[in-house]
């Protein structure tokens, strides 16, 4: 026969009403939390694993905080570039037309008043503010607008430094940009050269942009053609300005092709004897400069045939000029519209991601409401029970049968 003494009873008793209400108030933290793991000691390895995916959940919405921000830069970066592109284009329609043989001094004046708010707008544009109290076009240097402007000269005060945001846990994205690469690191003429007639020539002849024939015969030398008139014949002499040697000559008829060191040009008028033109290789030449020096050119008088033909030289290098410089914006452009969509691409991966991770953390940390409610109703009436029969045994004496 096993005894029992009444000590043990009371132990008994007292520990499963201590475990019972245990249970149930666990279960009420977990419905009144929503959380099935409320204390490392719940669940030891579960709270390890909420803690890695809630670490990666927090890591995935600065993701998207940041992809949110870059958004917003990058959209107002490619409206920019797109308002400043039409911008060329209409410098682009305003040279077509001062290059009309009809046009008046006065008429290619208001032309180059039109060309002057164009420039205005472009600077206005290349200093377009982020909206939040910085530049997008300054590179890292946020305090000041990157463009200045006094008169028609427009010097960059920004730097080369490309701001990046991190959108992704292995992907830094430019957000910002620097308007020296954008505005001003442009080749002009064709692109490889440029030409020009020296400004004291006397002469009607006109230079051509040129083209590149053989892009391995090209030395990066400059290039003096000069004219001498003997008579009714006319001669041109090419020389390497580099080396003082003469690399073509020939006699001279409106219009000619000169070709020499992998280049071409044309000529047509009548350059006058000791005419000279330059062909030099073309150094960077920033798209306000390109506009500066069209409305310099449509500025002056042109009515006397020298005059003339200086002024559709200037045009026709700034047109030249401004299709490279559309050439190089639509490229930018495009640059930043692709880095939308890798945006976009990163967002939606983002998203997914922090679909399956809070799924898989859910699983994991929320508590089942129906379930832990019917469980909490089993373990009131287990802790009920307790204590009834811990009241029940604690009545009990010897005396109650003497």
């Amino acid at each position: 026969m096993i005894r029992i003494s009444t000590y043990m009873m009371f132990q008994n008793g007292q520990q499963a009403i201590g475990n019972s209400q245990s249970q149930l108030m666990s279960t009420e933290l977990q419905l009144a939390t929503g959380r099935q793991i409320n204390s490392p000691s719940d669940n030891p390895v579960g709270a390890a694993n909420v803690a890695s995916l809630s670490t990666t959940v927090s890591e995935l919405s600065q993701f998207k905080s940041n992809q949110g921000a870059a958004q917003l830069q990058l959209n107002l970066a490619d409206s920019t570039m797109s308002n400043f592109v039409n911008l060329v284009q209409d410098v682009q329609q305003r040279l077509v037309q001062a290059g009309d043989a009809s046009y008046s001094d006065t008429q290619r004046a208001a032309l180059a008043q039109g060309l002057q708010g164009d420039l205005n707008q472009m600077v206005g544009l290349a200093n377009t503010s982020d909206g939040q109290g910085g530049y997008l076009f300054a590179g890292s240097q946020q305090s000041a607008a990157p463009f200045s402007q006094t008169g028609n000269s427009v010097t960059y005060g920004g730097d080369s430094t490309l701001q990046s945001i991190q959108v992704s846990q292995n992907r830094q994205l430019q957000i910002k940009f620097s308007g020296d690469d954008l505005f001003q690191k442009i080749r002009p003429g064709n692109g490889s050269f440029v030409s020009a007639a020296n400004a004291g020539n006397t002469g009607t002849g006109v230079i051509d942009a040129g083209s590149v024939t053989n892009p391995s015969a090209l030395t990066g030398h400059s290039y003096t053609i000069s004219f001498a008139v003997s008579g009714s014949a006319t001669t041109y002499q090419v020389q390497d300005t580099t080396t003082s040697a003469t690399v073509a000559s020939g006699n001279y008829t409106s219009p000619t092709s000169i070709s020499f060191a992998g280049q071409q040009v044309a000529v047509s008028g009548a350059p006058a004897g000791g005419d000279t033109f330059t062909v030099a290789p073309a150094p960077y030449q920033s798209i306000f400069t390109t506009v500066a020096n069209a409305i310099a050119a449509l500025q002056q008088p042109a009515q006397a045939p020298a005059a003339n033909a200086q002024l559709q030289i200037a045009l026709g290098s700034a047109l030249s000029s401004s299709s490279q410089a559309m050439d190089h914006l639509t490229l930018k452009q495009a640059e930043i519209g692709n880095q939308l969509q890798q945006l976009n691409s990163y967002s939606t991966l983002n998203d997914d991601r922090t679909l399956q991770t809070t799924s898989a953390l859910s699983l994991i940390q929320d508590v089942d409401y129906a379930k832990a409610a019917s469980q909490m109703a089993q373990q009131q009436t287990i802790y009920q029970a307790a204590l009834q029969s811990y009241s029940a045994v604690s009545k009990l004496s010897l005396f109650n049968y003497l």
